[in-house]
């Protein structure tokens, strides 16, 4: 193992690129990719930051770090490991796609500590000429909201739908606030309870930064529970899709699946059987990060073979979690010699042939 690290250490994490290209061309070439276009015949590209290696004595001259209190009152330094991932999602579909992230990380003669908004920047510069070309649309957090990342997203040729809250962004809610706000609502009826959903929108206002200004639009939506006799949702978005009557709806669903990058790629990634979080070994270069792609390259295909291979899809259908079908999987091809993938997914699916 300590051998394997060692290897792994000198290897930059640029050169895992092209796997990450290829296994997307695949996707592309199945039909799977097509299955997510759902706005304005856009894919939704969720970014998010997250966590993958955190220690109190381990670090390299790439880590961030952070002082924590400890219970008897001393601090501590907390070193970590951080990455902007991003993930093809859509509204009502549990499988994401993982793309190739940006890490946070201290270069050579930066002063100041990397950051979120700086690396979700870089990501976009750099991936636009990669994605943009697919028709992407970018959902992020508040944090992506600001000029400089909506103006990258355009001049790289990818639309933006990203969370923006009031007391973040106040130029843009001071607008909002003066401004003739189009409404709409639509009655939803989700099994349980009757639900108003709540458009209010405006085309056209200004999102600033240093004296430039770029033209947004401005989506807010509020649920209101007709049985309980109260608001149970808001949220509102800024983008460059045209707002109107016959797209809030989509537009405010695709907003609201923003949350499947935490939910569905970084809580999978953390505890459904790839151990993302797990000190797989930290090296004095490139280790950690390599061990952090190649999570992600393993969960990419692992996703497409759960869009385009029945067999896979059905082996992994019969187990309630992802983790308890990777012990089955180990467990399988530690013990028994199978002629073919599809004869091992058949086995785990107890649909093994006679003989």
């Amino acid at each position: 193992m300590d051998q394997i690290r060692n290897i792994v250490d000198g290897i930059a994490p640029e050169g895992l690129s092209g796997a990450f290209d290829h296994a997307l061309a695949v996707a592309q070439g199945q039909g799977v990719l097509e299955e997510y276009r759902v706005l304005n015949g856009t894919i939704p590209v969720a970014l998010d930051g997250v966590w993958y290696y955190s220690s109190t004595e381990i670090h390299c001259d790439r880590c961030l770090g952070m002082e924590k209190k400890k219970r008897d009152g001393s601090v501590e330094t907390v070193y970590y490991h951080d990455v902007v991932a991003a993930a093809v999602v859509r509204p009502a579909d549990h499988v994401v796609l993982p793309l190739l992230p940006e890490f946070i990380r201290n270069e050579d003669g930066k002063e100041k500590q990397d950051c979120e908004r700086n690396a979700g920047k870089r990501w976009i510069e750099k991936n636009g000429g990669r994605y943009g070309p697919l028709q992407v649309t970018l959902l992020g957090d508040d944090l992506y909201a600001c000029h400089s990342l909506c103006a990258a997203a355009q001049e790289g040729g990818m639309h933006f739908l990203f969370t923006c809250k009031e007391e973040s962004h106040p130029w843009i809610t001071e607008q909002v606030k003066y401004s003739e706000m189009n409404t709409h609502e639509k009655r939803v009826w989700n099994g349980r309870n009757h639900l108003a959903h709540r458009y209010s929108w405006v085309n056209g206002i200004e999102n600033r930064a240093e004296g430039e200004k770029l033209l947004v639009n401005y989506l807010r939506l509020e649920i209101y529970n007709e049985e309980q006799g109260k608001v149970t949702y808001t949220n509102s978005w800024i983008t460059d899709h045209v707002l109107g009557k016959e797209t809030v709806g989509v537009i405010a669903e695709c907003g609201r699946a923003r949350w499947k990058i935490e939910n569905e790629h970084n809580n999978v990634l953390k505890h459904r059987g790839y151990n993302l979080e797990h000190n797989f070994g930290h090296g004095k270069e490139h280790a950690s990060e390599l061990c952090c792609l190649l999570n992600l390259l393993a969960f990419l295909f692992h996703s497409i073979q759960d869009k385009a291979d029945e067999e896979y899809r059905e082996a992994r259908g019969s187990f309630g979690r992802r983790d308890a079908f990777f012990w089955a999987f180990r467990y399988e091809i530690n013990r028994y010699l199978h002629e073919s993938w599809q004869g091992l997914f058949l086995t785990l699916a107890g649909n093994a042939p006679d003989g």
